[in-house]
């Protein structure tokens, strides 16, 4: 049984781990590979704060049926079974499809539904709202905003996101932004005991985000190095920013290759570097080969993105290995 918005308000918080979608080797599912990365997950979060995060950018939403979607949503909660908060993408472009996918994902089992911008035509502000609201006003379930203005090419203004989140079950935004200007005042004009802002960008932006009072972050490090996912967060907790930054400086040679496997490609993109970055582009793929250097499943990523190259994977071992994260392979 899904938790109530207000048993789930008091549950975002600490690394939301994000999951990615295995496929095989002609890119199908492989629900087998989902089951075992569930089951790490459960494992790394055993009694500790954080939530798993499924069916969103990193999971590759976007290259997958709804049925997909749904059957790896229902092998992801059928391991989890309640024992950590599952939250799963329902985000489609249009509204009517979106109260459909989340609907769905309820009756699964999930707890929170992440409902992206509204994407590919652009709306009014107005229609923001209206979107938002009417997929809350459909669902017992909470919602998550997935204001992400990479993908989206939307951004949820802060006056319009005060007013979303005096919406009962609208609890929570996770906010792809990397002003801190707009994160200062999302974190300034709604209240934190009823809405949670987290940090969308992930681990790099999280120390900043701290400081503001955002508490949640989304990380990929919880598939490859959960250890210091929750190194980072226990030094929120006891405001120790310089442990924060510790754990920064550590990772700098996984993301400096991140950066290397950006500036290699040639990306034509209209979207500037200031909404979030072109690391969209490839880091699923690192992800998904680190996990498999861990000893996790891993698998490929659907066209039109692109897998790493074998040289590519031997720079992410000792990418690994100089961040301090052991490999197996």
């Amino acid at each position: 049984m899904s938790l109530t918005p207000k048993e789930m308000l008091q549950k975002i918080k600490g690394p939301l781990a994000l999951l990615p979608t295995h496929f095989n080797k002609d890119e199908s599912l492989d629900l087998g590979a989902m089951r075992a990365t569930a089951e790490f997950a459960l494992k790394s979060m055993e009694g500790k704060d954080g939530c798993v995060m499924i069916a969103g950018s990193t999971s590759e939403f976007y290259a997958m049926t709804d049925k997909e979607s749904l059957d790896m949503i229902e092998a992801v909660a059928d391991v989890i079974k309640g024992k950590v908060p599952l939250i799963a993408g329902t985000g489609r472009a249009a509204t009517g499809l979106t109260i459909d996918m989340s609907m769905k994902a309820q009756d699964a089992g999930v707890d929170l539904a992440m409902v992206s911008n509204p994407y590919y035509l652009m709306v009014t502000d107005e229609g923001l709202y209206r979107h938002f609201s009417k997929i809350a006003e459909a669902l017992d379930i909470g919602v998550m905003i997935y204001d992400n203005p990479t993908t989206s090419k939307m951004n949820v203004p802060v006056d319009i996101m005060k007013r979303l989140s005096r919406i009962p079950n609208i609890i929570a935004t996770k906010e792809n932004s990397i002003d801190m200007d707009k994160i200062y005042w999302l974190t300034h004009e709604t209240d934190s005991s009823e809405f949670i802002v987290t940090c969308g960008i992930g681990t790099n932006y999280y120390m900043y985000e701290a400081m503001l009072g955002v508490h949640a972050f989304v990380t990929d490090l919880m598939c490859i190095a959960p250890d210091l996912a929750y190194k980072m967060y226990d030094a929120d907790c006891a405001k120790d920013y310089d442990a924060m930054k510790q754990v920064l400086d550590q990772i700098v040679p996984y993301n400096k290759f991140i950066a290397k496997c950006v500036a290699s490609r040639r990306i034509p993109t209209s979207i500037e570097l200031a909404h979030g970055g072109r690391a969209t582009s490839v880091y699923q793929s690192v992800m998904k080969k680190a996990m498999e250097l861990v000893g996790l499943p891993g698998g490929i990523v659907r066209e039109p993105l692109e897998n790493l190259s074998a040289t590519e994977v031997s720079d992410l071992r000792r990418a690994l290995l100089d961040s301090g994260i052991p490999v197996v392979k």
